[in-house]
């Protein structure tokens, strides 16, 4: 079924974060150098935990500001597996940020390369048919460029807000005789972040809800609803997250911070069916900022 499956699962290139507002360049390239330092983050997630051949993914991700914090640059490595499914991508990010005393604004753009393939499993699966030219050519991989761009404000470091056409442009680079969506029109599919940093002092905490909208590729219309607590300046972070749309879940975070590292554990309950029979889902970060001359 895995095998049969590949040909509608590959254009699902969006790897499916939960913690996303933790670090807004996963989702937007405009939000490259956000943090007026260099950023990295190792992220892991692991949906359906119980099932074998459940999606995987794993990504390694830096971005750092320049050029007097107006310029930011990021680069993103990511791998994903689905079965006997297997992508790899590479995104470079560049924003550029301008702006008053109360509004920062940034503008940015990213492109990448990805590559989706089959595992040999796939091949030496005694129900598939050694001559099947489908299958045989996806093992060799398929190959698309793409091009997303975005925005992303903050107002007195409070009200943030993020809006990005991702894929916005994507191209075949083999000649594989495969069905898809490659030719788009331009913004047929976003994402909307919205938010706001409530700080009340006499608990020593910082409140920040925040709105996620989101229409990709082969994922209907989906809205996430975010709460996140930070207490003694980020020493820990507890969060709540519900999502709605298909696929309705719940998800509950945990972190802690130790001087410049943070760590980051995040499990989501699905309300469907397929929740009886699952462990739910697992996200993990590690992630480390230095800010600029330290």
């Amino acid at each position: 079924m895995m095998i049969i499956c590949f040909v509608p699962l590959n254009a699902q290139e969006q790897v499916d974060y939960t913690q996303y507002h933790l670090n807004p360049v996963l989702i937007n390239p405009a939000a490259a150098g956000l943090h007026n330092g260099h950023h990295m983050m190792l992220n892991y997630r692991n949906n359906w935990s119980s099932f074998n051949g459940a999606p995987r993914a794993y990504t390694l991700s830096y971005d750092g500001s320049f050029m007097d914090d107006r310029v930011g640059l990021g680069l993103i490595v990511s791998g994903r597996e689905f079965g006997v499914e297997r992508q790899f991508r590479v995104r470079a990010s560049y924003s550029y940020r301008f702006g008053s005393d109360d509004w920062s604004w940034s503008a940015g753009l990213s492109t990448g390369l990805e590559r989706f393939s089959l595992s040999n499993e796939a091949l030496t699966n005694p129900l598939q048919d050694p001559g099947d030219p489908l299958i045989n050519a996806a093992a060799n991989g398929i190959n698309y460029f793409g091009l997303s761009a975005g925005l992303f404000g903050t107002f007195r470091e409070s009200f943030f807000f993020g809006l990005a056409a991702p894929e916005m442009i994507r191209a075949r680079l083999d000649q594989l005789d495969f069905d898809d969506d490659s030719s788009l029109d331009a913004f047929q599919y976003f994402n909307l972040l919205l938010g706001y940093k409530l700080s009340v002092p006499e608990y020593g905490m910082v409140v920040e809800p925040s709105v996620f909208v989101k229409r990709l590729r082969n994922i209907p219309f989906q809205v996430d609803f975010n709460i996140l607590a930070r207490f003694l300046e980020d020493q820990l972070m507890t969060g709540v997250s519900y999502s709605t749309g298909e696929g309705d879940r719940l998800g509950f975070l945990i972190g802690t911070r130790i001087n410049s590292v943070r760590l980051y554990y995040s499990y989501d309950l699905s309300f469907q069916p397929l929740q009886d029979y699952s462990n739910g889902s697992h996200e993990f970060s590690l992630s480390i900022l230095l800010n600029n001359g330290k």
